[in-house]
């Protein structure tokens, strides 16, 4: 075949001319079909190559089954079979179904067709034809493993767990077993027990010699799942959130969780459960727990095989709650008019909730007026029982009380209110508008009016009018009192003509309560009584002079005397009357006969008329009169630092003569005249600035060559009161109460007592009047915590006595301290933070002033913030992620309590930042440690100066006060007495009563502070005597000399 081409050419040209000549071939087999065998599932190629031309057309036919072919049927042509360009059939993939004969055919259309048969005989490798792809068994349990092979025979089976062969012969866990039937082999693999490491993939393989195939089998082995893995979240007083992983469901889905919890001490018979929490949650809240216990939790997952064995058991406290129950038996039981004490025993266990801390007690007057609001206090715990007493509180009113725990998470609820009236106290006012009105010589009619009613403190019970009488010399008279129940009463059988000082006060179950202000009345004149004694005496042959003392009792004042004389046998019916000056206590009456006896009496008058006469003497005028003395003997009472005389007026003829004398401790002592003494020329002794030595029995004795005459004086000088003994009996928040024992009164009942008081560090004292029947005295309104300094003297007519020692004592409290079992802060953020202020504990003195400083830390400007509230605080607007610097201070009466601590402020997510790391050099270390030194060493240098100087001081003070003792030494050796004897009776030796100004000096050493106290009553006199010591003295200390200026 081909194209041919014949060309001519001559020189004019060439020209050509192309033909194809095709030659046609009949068909014929090249390669022939011959019987075969192909293996199933591989390819399989069936050889038939034709040739001719044009190139004939193959077809292929088939006809299934292995004995003479029935008919044929074309081969449809698909991806599988398809006819390779040569002719050939190329079936991809030998099916079973493929065997039989297969016929070639080929033509062209040049001569007839051509066709050639073969057989196709395919050969099945070994193959799995039944197995489980996946299948389940129990943990535990028995479990097979089937599969089916088939294939050219013989089939070898082979088990396989993952990659490794199983030899059943090694591990008697496993037995295989092989059954057949037909042309199938049937292989069982038999697991006993089954495992949870057999959740793998098993194959069984079938061998022979064509192949081998393959059956992958997946064992999942079930059995109950793990536990899960329980952790805590978050746990609060009451719930905790549980957040739990589950790491094995035992091949079955997890269809539920339970949870068990107990209290730790209980056994898992007391459990509580949450039951069927979804299978889909991996986070639980567990509410309804009590607070502040110890949980033991667990937990079991499930699904269809059954329950896990319990997880790892947590033990878990809850957080703290306010309590939930109240303190129980709370009691009132009042011990004072101002204090009720408060006792209560710890809510109950199960309703505390945590650690009681403390216990808040409330407190309000259940009265009229009151606003109804609580006033808090506040103490620790000390115990199962507690008992507070609670001060200042109003004098007999009725408090409500409740009580209410705290722990550190707060207050719980309070205990019912109940009440109690404080103790009845005295009344704190006198009766008002009290008048007195004299109605005779010897009645007077006392009127009054009811105290304020907010002033009794308890129920009045009656009143009492206190009256005592003044005498003409400045003494008291005993004091009395009336009881009643109305606001009249009626004072009979007083002294006549006499002043009355007169108090009215009101009382109560607690006692008498304030007196009224003293009013004075005087009882109405009377008949005076008679002359006290009478004298009478011859002066001459003719006369005779008469003296007599005035009345005891005059109940008037003295118009005049009246003096009578009658002579018995005279025949006179009256006797003679004669009126006497009642300035003048004597009287010469004349022209008598001489050698005549008379009788001779006297009777005083007042505006009511004439009193009773006094006793009757019998005189008789003669020409020569042995001395006799008119004046009068007795008791002489006088102030100190006064001009006493004592008369001694005398009668004789010849004159008599004047001698005065002591009476000493067994002699007597003679009268001399000095600048102290004189004795005038009518026989007066007079005695200038008598003092307590001057006290004693003075005898006065007029004398002539007939007789002499003695009389007999008693000088009483009256001195201050010595100092009293002053201690502390019993001390409060508000109060002190004390109580004294009096020194000698100085020969003067006691009018009073000067109770002094300051605080411990200052001068400024108060003074308090105190009656003169008291030994004990409540200082109230006092500062709470505070130490004060207390001193007292006593009073009579003469004056102030000498002061008591200077003794200290402090009221209840102390400075409020922040509970270290209280936290600080109690939240925190990015911009606030609160503060507790309930931590601070009072002390038992209202906190009045809660101030805070606070900055960044590093920087220098401080922050001030003064809290209003006692229980939280928030500072706000601050710096996010920022360590803080906080400075506490709360203060009441007793002082100061400080508190420091940082904070840091969370970052605007929440979180919280590192503390702050140092990262200066040594530079800067020397640098700050020289800007804290300089300043320290400068005040150091201060400090030591002011010490210096004032030590100093102190010694040239010290200086001073020896001086002054040194006078006041000096003045005792001069006078030569002996110091504080009390006057009782006759005199035991010469007094000098030394009351010198106290002159405090503190001196610090190492024993604490000495108290130097000196005490020195001068007069003019003595300072005369000392001559220029004087003008020493005076230099020495203005003080003593204003003292001695204002006693003269």
């Amino acid at each position: 075949n081909g194209n041919y081409t014949c060309i001519a050419s001559n020189a004019a040209a060439t020209v050509s001319w192309e033909r194809q000549l095709i030659v046609t071939v009949p068909p014929r087999f090249v390669v022939q079909p011959n019987n075969q065998d192909c293996i199933y599932g591989k390819a399989g190629v069936l050889n038939c190559s034709v040739e001719g031309y044009p190139p004939p057309k193959v077809m292929w036919k088939h006809a299934k089954g292995v004995g003479n072919p029935q008919q044929y049927h074309p081969i449809p042509l698909t991806g599988r079979i398809q006819i390779m360009s040569n002719g050939s059939l190329l079936i991809r993939h030998v099916l079973e179904d493929d065997r039989g004969y297969y016929l070639c055919q080929a033509s062209n259309g040049v001569g007839s067709d051509i066709s050639k048969s073969m057989i196709l005989t395919v050969k099945i490798p070994a193959m799995i034809t039944s197995h489980p792809n996946t299948t389940m068994a129990r943990k535990g349990q028995t479990k097979e493993l089937n599969c089916t092979a088939r294939g050219e025979q013989p089939i070898i089976i082979r088990w396989e767990r993952g990659d490794t062969v199983i030899d059943a012969e090694r591990n008697p866990r496993y037995s295989i077993t092989i059954n057949k039937k037909g042309d199938e082999v049937i292989s069982t693999l038999k697991l006993n027990p089954a495992e949870r490491g057999d959740s793998v993939f098993f194959s069984c393989h079938a061998i022979n010699s064509y192949g081998e195939g393959r059956g992958l089998i997946q064992l999942t082995v079930q059995e109950p799942p793990d536990p899960p893995e329980l952790e805590v979240r978050e746990v609060k007083d009451r719930s905790m959130n549980l957040r739990w992983i589950q790491r094995f469901d035992g091949n079955s889905i997890i269809t539920s969780y339970d949870i068990e919890y107990k209290n730790k001490s209980d056994s898992w018979d007391h459990m509580y459960t949450t039951r069927n929490i979804s299978p889909t949650n991996n986070q639980a809240n567990i509410v309804e727990l009590h607070p502040a216990c110890v949980y033991s939790i667990r937990m079991f997952s499930y699904n269809k095989i059954g329950r896990s064995l319990p997880s790892k058991e947590l033990t878990i406290s809850t957080e703290e709650a306010p309590p939930d129950g109240p303190p129980m038996d709370v009691i009132l039981q009042p011990m004072t008019s101002q204090s009720i004490r408060v006792t209560w025993r710890a809510p109950k266990k199960e309703l505390q909730n945590g650690v009681i801390r403390g216990y808040q007690i409330g407190y309000r007057e259940n009265g009229p007026g009151s606003n109804g609001q609580y006033s808090i206090v506040e103490m620790k715990a000390t115990g199962d029982s507690e008992v507070y007493t609670l001060d200042n509180l109003k004098k007999f009113a009725q408090y409500g009380v409740v009580v209410q725990a705290f722990n550190r998470a707060g207050t719980g609820p309070s205990s019912t209110e109940i009440n109690a009236t404080t103790l009845e106290d005295v009344p704190s006012e006198p009766p008002q508008n009290v008048r007195a009105i004299s109605v005779t010589s010897d009645e007077a009619v006392i009127t009054w009016a009811e105290p304020p009613r907010m002033t009794l403190h308890g129920v009045l019970k009656g009143y009492r009018v206190v009256f005592w009488s003044l005498f003409p010399d400045g003494e008291w008279g005993e004091m009395q009192n009336i009881t009643t129940t109305r606001e009249q009463v009626e004072l009979r059988g007083l002294d006549k003509f006499t002043n009355y000082s007169v108090q009215a006060l009101a009382y109560t179950q607690a006692g008498d309560g304030v007196r009224s202000n003293v009013l004075y009345i005087q009882t109405r004149e009377d008949l005076p009584g008679p002359p006290a004694g009478i004298k009478a005496v011859p002066s001459s042959p003719s006369s005779v002079v008469v003296s007599w003392l005035p009345p005891l009792k005059p109940n008037g004042v003295i118009r005049k005397y009246t003096i009578y004389c009658s002579s018995p046998g005279s025949g006179q019916p009256a006797p003679s009357e004669y009126e006497a000056n009642p300035e003048m206590l004597f009287y010469r009456i004349t022209h008598l006969s001489r050698g005549k006896q008379y009788h001779i009496w006297a009777a005083a008058v007042t505006t009511a008329g004439r009193g009773n006469i006094s006793s009757k003497v019998t005189v008789e005028p003669a020409g020569k009169v042995p001395a006799k003395i008119l004046s009068f003997g007795g008791t002489v009472t006088t102030p100190w630092m006064k001009e006493v005389r004592l008369p001694c007026s005398s009668v004789g003829e010849p004159a008599p003569t004047i001698k005065w004398t002591k009476d000493s401790e067994d002699s007597a002592i003679p009268v001399t005249a000095d600048s102290q003494r004189q004795i005038l020329s009518n026989g007066t002794l007079v005695l200038r600035s008598v003092k307590a030595e001057d006290s004693g029995y003075y005898t006065c004795t007029a004398t002539n060559t007939l007789g002499f005459d003695t009389i007999i004086v008693n000088l009483v000088v009256q001195v201050p009161p010595d100092q009293p003994r002053l201690t502390v009996s019993t001390t409060s928040t508000s109060s002190i109460t004390l109580a004294w024992i009096p020194g000698d009164n100085g020969g003067s009942s006691i009018r009073g007592f000067v109770l002094q008081y300051s605080v411990d560090n200052t001068e400024e004292w108060r003074d308090v009047f105190i009656s003169s029947s008291e030994r004990s005295f409540r200082l109230d309104n006092l500062r709470c915590g505070t130490w004060y300094k207390v001193k007292l003297a006593a009073k009579n007519s003469v004056g102030s006595g000498r002061i008591s020692e200077i003794i200290e004592a402090k009221t209840h409290g102390r400075e409020p301290v922040f509970n270290k079992d209280q936290p600080l802060l109690t939240h925190i953020n990015s911009t606030h933070a609160g503060l507790n202020l309930q931590g601070w504990t009072s002390g038992g003195c209202p906190i009045t002033d809660l101030m805070l400083d606070f900055r960044p830390k590093g920087t220098w400007a401080w922050q001030s913030l003064k809290a209003n509230s006692t229980n939280q605080l928030f500072l706000s607007e601050l710096r996010e992620a920022t360590w803080y610097e906080l400075k506490m201070k709360a203060c009441n009466s007793a002082g100061c309590g400080n508190q420091t601590s940082q904070f840091a402020t969370t970052d605007y997510d929440g979180s919280t930042i590192p503390p702050i790391k140092s990262a200066r050099g040594e530079g800067d270390d020397v640098k700050k440690l020289f800007s804290i030194g300089s300043p320290v060493i400068l005040v150091t240098l201060g400090v030591a100066l002011l010490f210096i100087i004032r030590k100093k001081r102190k010694e040239k003070r010290l200086k001073r006060l020896r001086d002054a003792k040194s006078l006041a030494e000096m003045l005792i050796s001069k006078n030569n007495r002996s110091i504080d004897t009390p006057v009782k009776g006759p005199p035991q030796g010469p007094r000098l009563h030394i009351d010198i100004p106290r002159v405090q000096l503190l001196i610090e050493d190492k024993e604490g502070i000495k108290q130097i106290g000196m005490l020195l009553h001068v007069n003019k006199h003595t300072f005369q005597s000392l001559g220029d010591d004087f003008y020493h003295v005076k230099s020495l200390s203005h003080q003593l000399v204003c003292v001695i200026n204002r006693r003269g």
